[in-house]
């Protein structure tokens, strides 16, 4: 490099910069890839390798995810009624084979509360 300190300085930071800017790049591709399982078809997308070195790869964080109970989404379908949706979630119990919440496979509240936070969202 030159013999000026102030561009070495420069130099330096730019390059520290960059490597904050690729971890958190890969940060929220994981978070979007997390997202898409858990709210997608549950196929995990497959992002393209990143141009950070292996070795300077962060270890992967933890989430504990709770279950969603029955009651969790019977207090969105509930407030979803409320606001006026009764048809529209209607038709979303019967797309899923049920009349009734009770009748949902809890397999299913994921999809189910997805398609029901939908409703009244501002596109």
């Amino acid at each position: 490099m030159t013999d000026n300190p102030n561009l070495e300085k420069c130099f330096n930071a730019l390059m520290n910069a960059a490597d904050a800017l690729e971890h958190v790049a890969g940060k929220v591709a994981e978070a979007a890839c997390g997202l898409h399982t858990l709210f997608g078809d549950g196929v995990p997308v497959p992002r393209a390798e990143a141009a950070v070195p292996e070795a300077a790869t962060p270890a992967p964080v933890a989430v504990e995810l709770k279950p969603l109970t029955v009651d969790d989404v019977r207090a969105v379908l509930s407030e979803k009624s409320r606001d006026g949706f009764t048809d529209e979630l209607r038709q979303i119990l019967a797309a899923n084979g049920a009349a009734r919440l009770s009748d949902i496979d809890a397999i299913k509240y994921p999809s189910l509360l997805a398609a029901a936070e939908k409703l009244g969202a501002k596109s």
